[in-house]
């Protein structure tokens, strides 16, 4: 019994713990607006990178990251507009919503 009522406090007191570390990266989040704020950015839509789909099929190897063959925090190197890239892929995803991010960085001119 006092067993169980330790666990329960280990698991309480680990609860608490990630609210304050919640809370302490939602205030960094909030200064860190702040202050792209300032510099004059704005921040995208949400769905910034399913609208911008590059012209230039996928890569064979962001697709398999993608579908989760890789081990997670991989690396994949993709040629972008000429440039490469090298992304660190931490795990399965959606490679349409990856491959347009990385041209948005990369070539945001050139995503139709």
């Amino acid at each position: 019994m006092w067993w169980e009522r330790r666990r329960l406090q280990r698991l309480e007191g680990e609860v608490a713990d990630a609210r304050a570390e919640r809370q302490e990266l939602q205030r960094r989040l909030e200064v860190f607006e702040a202050i792209a704020h300032a510099a004059g950015a704005a921040l995208p839509e949400p769905t910034w990178w399913g609208e911008a789909v590059p012209k230039a099929p996928m890569p064979a190897g962001l697709l398999a990251a993608s579908a989760g063959y890789v081990r997670p925090d991989s690396p994949v190197r993709l040629d972008v507009e000429g440039t490469e890239v090298i992304a660190v892929i931490g795990g399965p995803g959606d490679a349409r919503e990856w491959w347009s991010a990385v041209w948005q960085l990369i070539a945001p001119g050139a995503v139709s």
